[in-house]
């Protein structure tokens, strides 16, 4: 992570974990995955089943939630990485 990206991360992370899961995962993730697969069944099958509508809403808002979880954990790691101090190069190699 340089500089640029861990003021940006700073900013982001302002919003809180709860809303950047609700924004980045479910409403940016889940519900287009469900209308993407919604729209597939709909161009290869000529329907749409509603209960599978819902299914897919349900399942991919879980999806999305697990992606922007795994996502803000692995940046909060970088962020974390960033703010230490480096340690020294001079060990000794065996």
């Amino acid at each position: 992570m340089n500089e640029m990206q861990a003021s940006k991360w700073s900013k982001t992370r302002a919003m809180g974990k709860a809303k950047y899961v609700m924004y980045f995962g479910v409403l940016s993730w889940g519900l287009p995955l469900a209308a993407l697969f919604t729209l597939m069944e709909w161009l290869t099958q000529g329907t749409v089943s509603t209960s599978w509508v819902y299914i897919r809403i349900i399942v991919m808002a879980i999806i999305g939630f697990f992606i922007a979880n795994f996502r803000w954990e692995a940046r909060e790691k970088k962020l974390e990485m960033f703010h230490q101090p480096k340690k020294s190069q001079g060990k000794a190699k065996l």
